[in-house]
């Protein structure tokens, strides 16, 4: 397989991760794909988005009502963040969010 074609795998690999709300070890289990393997395709396809768009910030506003949780405001993008969230489905969304901002 060349690199390209591998290539092109993991970012159908990738997007069905994102698109299965899954955890990464849970998706992985389902696929027989060693964790590690999509986290190293993870960073690569993170590496390659920053360096394309290069690093920079962004403005962001946080609400915080008592015990309702946060709502963070990205432009037209808003994540409310209940209590007893799942911290790898934030993390999967903060990363997805990543690559298209």
């Amino acid at each position: 397989m060349t690199e390209k074609q591998k290539q092109e795998l993991w970012v159908e690999r990738i997007e069905d991760f994102r698109s299965s709300g899954q955890s990464q070890v849970a998706w992985c289990q389902e696929q027989d794909i060693p964790v590690h393997q999509l986290r190293y395709w993870l960073q690569k396809q993170r590496k390659n988005v920053s360096e394309s768009v290069g690093s920079r910030w962004i403005s962001m506003q946080a609400t915080v009502a008592s015990g309702s949780g946060v709502s963070l405001r990205l432009g037209a993008i808003t994540l409310d963040i209940e209590p007893g969230f799942n911290q790898q489905v934030l993390v999967d969304v903060v990363n997805s969010l990543m690559t298209v901002c």
